[in-house]
């Protein structure tokens, strides 16, 4: 009789085994039949919301950096700056005939006290020769608005811009004198020429 159940126990554990060995040998060819991998969502999803935050954030940029800009200005050269100047009368900027592109050399102007005689003289000096104009007046300007323009923006090298941001400082302003553009030649020796200013008296002499 105990043999008879111990038969009967052997055979039903045998079953069980054989029926774990065919669905681990089940699962295993499906996986290799199939070549895919469990995907982990989790990771799948941050990772599509990182791509889709960095691309607002190159939208953002985009707007921000994109402004509307009336008043075109030519590209500045590789190495090179943009200053702008300030242009207080007609006469001083060439009568407006300034325009993008042209080239001029550039003249400070100021009142200086000669220590030796204590009298005020009018100092004139040639501070840059052969610079490029990318634009004349603003951003905002109109085309009619940038003719009677009060600012030139003029390009130049690093050393040119501090000097000409030291100047605009001490003179009393700049005048422009439009070159030929197929003259590309400099004056070696600095050009400075001042003269004692004479103020006007009024009346009559007897």
């Amino acid at each position: 009789m105990k043999t008879k159940r111990i038969w009967i126990w052997s055979f039903i554990f045998g079953l069980f085994a054989a029926l774990i060995v065919y669905l681990m040998l089940y699962s295993d060819n499906t996986t290799a039949l199939t070549g895919t991998e469990p995907v982990d969502v989790t990771e799948t999803d941050q990772s599509e919301g990182g791509q889709d935050t960095e691309i607002e954030s190159e939208q953002i940029e985009a707007e921000i950096g994109a402004r509307e800009v009336v008043n075109p200005i030519v590209e500045v050269s590789e190495g090179k700056r943009a200053i702008s100047l300030n242009v207080t009368t007609v006469h001083e900027g060439v009568s407006g005939y300034i325009a993008p592109n042209s080239q001029v050399d550039i003249v400070s102007f100021n009142k200086v006290l000669d220590e030796e005689t204590g009298k005020e003289n009018l100092l004139a000096e040639l501070v840059v020769q052969n610079a490029k104009v990318l634009t004349s007046g603003t951003s905002a300007n109109t085309e009619a608005e940038a003719l009677n323009y009060q600012t030139v923006t003029v390009e130049v090298n690093p050393k040119e811009g501090v000097m000409l941001s030291l100047a605009a400082k001490e003179s009393d302003g700049f005048y422009f004198m439009l070159r030929n553009p197929e003259d590309e030649g400099v004056e070696e020796e600095v050009i400075s020429i001042s003269r004692e200013l004479v103020e006007e008296t009024g009346g009559s002499a007897e």
